[in-house]
């Protein structure tokens, strides 16, 4: 008997010591952010210092995760025929380490008419781009960028009547700036984080696959 009890004991030991091991081995896993994580070392970082103008900056922690964006795009999807229940989506935001938080470069997102790229640019100094597909304008402080994201599933017929837009401010060039060579990097950096917003939405045209030739078609009048 002493022995029975003995070789019980020793199994649910076992048993719970391989429910520790498993539990240790399988840690739970951090949120996941391709969206607005800016890679040492990437292409990413390299524009986003260009146009920010200095190396150091910090990423704004109350932008959302991954999976909250794409919930945020796809209610917004399928409410797009009524203005007062779509929004903006707040996507990414950086600031310059040492500065005031009105100074960054933060990008949003939405969807907008099918016709609302063709609209002409605001202000004298924009350069209008065609890249890959997707047109865009730019100046000193915004950057623009329009894009055909086909969704899966039951979205994908509502994602074909209106365009993905990003809406990027640069409130770190506010002034009479002009500088063509900036407001190019703005584009590409513009383009590039609008390429992530395509992978994590899961746009099935695969929009931006092509890394960008940035070229205004039109140069803009200071």
């Amino acid at each position: 008997m002493k022995t029975l009890k003995r070789h019980s004991w020793l199994a649910l030991a076992a048993v719970s010591a391989l429910a520790v091991t498993s539990c240790a081995s399988e840690p739970a896993s951090p949120p996941k952010d391709r969206l607005c994580s800016i890679p040492a070392g990437s292409a990413e970082e390299q524009l986003l210092h260009t146009v920010i103008r200095t190396n150091t900056f910090r990423t704004d922690s109350a932008q959302p995760r991954d999976q909250r964006f794409v919930e945020r795009m796809e209610e917004n999807l399928h409410n797009i025929g009524d203005p007062a229940a779509t929004y903006t989506v707040s996507g990414c935001s950086y600031v310059p380490n040492g500065q005031a938080d009105t100074g960054r470069a933060a990008i949003d997102f939405e969807w907008v008419p099918l016709d609302e790229a063709r609209k002409e640019p605001a202000e004298r100094d924009t350069r209008e781009y065609r890249l890959n597909g997707a047109t865009g304008n730019t100046n000193d402080v915004t950057t623009n960028l329009y894009v055909q994201c086909v969704m899966p599933g039951d979205l994908k017929e509502a994602s074909k009547k209106v365009l993905l837009h990003t809406d990027a401010a640069f409130t770190v060039n506010l002034g009479p700036v002009h500088d063509h060579h900036t407001q190019d990097q703005q584009m590409a950096f513009v383009y590039r984080m609008t390429r992530r917003a395509t992978e994590v939405l899961g746009c099935q045209n695969k929009p931006l696959a092509k890394d960008p030739v940035v070229k205004p078609v039109t140069e803009g009048t200071p």
